[in-house]
């Protein structure tokens, strides 16, 4: 009885020193304000609950953006036959990769999505380009065969079909509308065809990209991209960028990379380009362009200075007529040495923007050109062209081709200009390969302005000062002791067969 009594008293003791403890820590705690950091903790956890919330929101905005585009997303299989065994430089042998079967057939893979129900099909043009077999294998495991209803390498688009009905379909965004910082999935089959559907998420990285994956045939392309950072892979091509409601806001078209696969720079066609061209390959097969009929490139940074314009400058370096015969640019009067800086109230940023805003129009359509001549800013209502079949708008490089240093005899060195000069004799006007009167730059300071901003380079040929001609170095010398130390002139400079205008400041 007496251990049941002792037993008790140490149960009541160990209670009591419990309660004691609870309430310690319970006075202590106000004391001290270990209270306030009970309810820090708390508080906290109700953040990393929300924040997980949030996560698992957006998680589930994806799932749901998958499950509703997927079915619309298409693996296309393509085959070319091989008359022999390819050669090494083949560019479609560098889209398709790996060695050919033994049948002599080389494989390919790309990725595409429905427009219509009917079963038409956008991809890239370089998906299906010279391919003799089409295979478009479906979200449901279901193939067909397709066949090419129109192909346009300008855009690096195509549309393909196969035979049915009721086609799950995905619909166009306004690619204007996008931001940067925005989420997009891209879908596609990367790498294999066991990896179709493949659902990769990303942001838009930046907008209005002028560079991207080169045509491999050399050809003048659109070249205007949205950059993400959506994981993309060879066999991606052609498959859709998608926003968060499920919309074509892009087509997966190229990455920018050093070993061949996703190095986190991935480029797509703005859905706005993609549409208007599918529209017309259904319509029609082929796709028609507007024409401007000007030869461009970015205009030298001491012609902008020298007329107060912007950096997206272009500057007109020749007219050439449309696939008709007429010349849109100069009928409105647009003239060569014009810089041109806005599109329909776009004022360019790069002048490569000129191709897209342009090639975005139909023959017959009218385009406000904003231009600059000699300082003065001037506007233009142009009626585009139709774009010849054999070109397209063209870009101006302005550096001359296969054209050797010429050796100066007696060269004349301007250290205030950064340039070496010499008269354009005979035997250098042969030497050059044209009929030209002048002096030509045999050596160009590269630390100079005439380097840096003027893109002048040794071989080029100025042939005015101020758009007075200049037919030696003697003249040369007198047209520039007439401009004042520190002020800017123009200069007229031949490079091959054609001629731009630049600007030089007096040091």
């Amino acid at each position: 009885m007496s251990d049941v009594k002792r037993k008790a008293s140490v149960a009541l003791l160990a209670a009591a020193a419990v309660l004691g403890g609870i309430v310690f820590v319970t006075s202590a705690a106000n004391l001290t304000g270990l209270d306030g950091l009970f309810d820090q903790a708390s508080a906290q956890d109700a953040a990393t609950a929300a924040d997980i919330a949030t996560a698992e929101d957006l998680g589930q905005a994806f799932s749901a953006v998958a499950e509703r585009v997927n079915p619309a997303v298409v693996q296309i299989q393509s085959t070319r036959l091989l008359a022999q065994g390819p050669s090494g430089n083949d560019p479609f042998q560098q889209f398709f990769g790996g060695p050919p079967g033994g049948d002599g057939a080389q494989q390919g893979l790309g990725s595409g999505a429905f427009v219509s129900s009917d079963g038409y099909i956008v991809t890239n043009n370089h998906v299906i380009e010279d391919a003799d077999e089409l295979v478009v294998a479906l979200f449901d495991g279901r193939e067909f065969e397709a066949e090419v209803v129109g192909a346009d390498p300008f855009s690096d688009l195509a549309v393909i079909k196969i035979d049915g009905d009721d086609f799950p379909t995905l619909s166009f965004g306004d690619s204007d509308e996008l931001r940067v910082g925005q989420w997009v999935l891209a879908i596609g089959s990367p790498l294999s065809p066991d990896l179709s559907n493949t659902v990769t998420s990303g942001i838009v990285s930046s907008l209005g990209r002028f560079s991207g994956a080169p045509d491999p045939r050399g050809r003048t392309t659109i070249s205007n991209y949205i950059q993400t950072d959506a994981a993309v892979n060879p066999g991606n091509s052609g498959g859709p960028l998608v926003n968060l409601r499920g919309e074509i806001v892009g087509i997966n078209s190229a990455i920018a990379t050093r070993t061949g696969t996703y190095n986190g720079i991935s480029f797509a066609l703005p859905s706005n380009i993609v549409r208007s061209t599918v529209e017309q390959l259904i319509d029609t097969g082929e796709v028609e362009r507007g024409y401007l009929g000007i030869s461009f490139s970015e205009a030298p940074a001491t012609l902008r200075r020298q007329y107060g314009v912007g950096p997206g400058a272009a500057y007109v370096g020749g007219i050439s007529p449309d696939a008709s015969g007429r010349t849109p640019a100069a009928d409105a009067g647009l003239q060569v040495d014009d810089l041109i800086t806005a599109i329909d109230g776009v004022t360019l940023t790069d002048s490569r923007q000129i191709v897209s805003l342009i090639s975005s129009k139909r023959p017959g359509d009218t385009v406000e050109i904003t231009y600059n001549r000699n300082g003065d800013t001037r506007t233009a209502e142009v009626t585009l062209g139709r774009r010849p079949e054999d070109g397209q708008i063209s870009q101006n490089s302005g550096a001359p081709e296969g054209v050797e240093r010429p050796s100066a005899a007696e060269p004349a060195t301007m250290e205030m200009l950064g340039l070496t000069l010499e008269t354009v004799t005979p035997r250098l006007a042969r030497q050059l390969g044209d009929d030209i009167a002048g002096v030509v730059i045999t050596d160009v300071d590269r630390t100079s302005e005439a380097y840096r901003d003027a893109n002048l380079r040794p071989t080029m040929v100025i042939t005015e000062v101020d758009r007075q001609p200049v037919t030696s170095v003697a003249e040369f010398r007198d047209a520039v002791a007439d401009v004042d130390e520190g002020e800017s002139f123009l200069v007229r400079v031949q490079t091959g067969a054609s001629s731009f205008l630049t600007a030089l400041t007096k040091q």
